[in-house]
């Protein structure tokens, strides 16, 4: 089972959370998303989501908001994705195109979310889990790196990768 991962505005496809994906044995496939915009970021998924038709996707802040527009897209297109894990996800943000969709996830969801998270506040998430009840919330004592919380986001893939 493929596992994509999608690294946030300042990460990359070698880092902790990638790094750590890869130690537990998932089969990872994680796209450099440097330096692009969200519509770049979401273009240059869709192609390795029509690759890995069915694979459990996972994404880090920025590139939780390119994962949860890439599934949405995808599901739209006739795919499907098994399982989506968002790590801090930035919601708040909105430009294209993620300002014309409803960000309504199209499979299971699982949400990993520090509590002292300083750039996505807490109860943006809580309130956004609480509109789609597929989505499960889980809030961690940690910031919005969730360096404490690798272990935790690695189980809820390996948890969609297994099932």
């Amino acid at each position: 089972m493929k596992v994509v991962f999608c690294h946030g505005l300042e990460g990359s496809p070698q880092g902790r959370k990638a790094q750590a994906l890869r130690a537990a044995g998932l089969d990872l496939v994680a796209p450099d998303f440097t330096g692009m915009n969200l519509a770049a970021r979401v273009a240059a998924l869709m192609p390795e989501l029509a690759a890995h038709d069915g694979c459990v996707l996972v994404g880090s802040s920025y590139g939780g908001l390119t994962a949860l527009c890439g599934a949405i897209l995808h599901h739209r297109a006739g795919g499907r994705v098994r399982g989506l894990v968002l790590a801090a996800p930035a919601l708040i943000l909105s430009e294209p195109p993620a300002d014309a969709l409803d960000l309504a996830p199209p499979c299971p969801t699982v949400v990993i979310h520090g509590r002292d998270d300083e750039l996505i506040p807490v109860a943006a998430i809580e309130s956004w889990a609480a509109a789609h009840p597929g989505v499960r919330l889980e809030v961690v004592d940690d910031a919005h790196v969730l360096a404490g919380s690798l272990a935790r986001i690695v189980a809820a893939a390996a948890e969609f990768a297994r099932a």
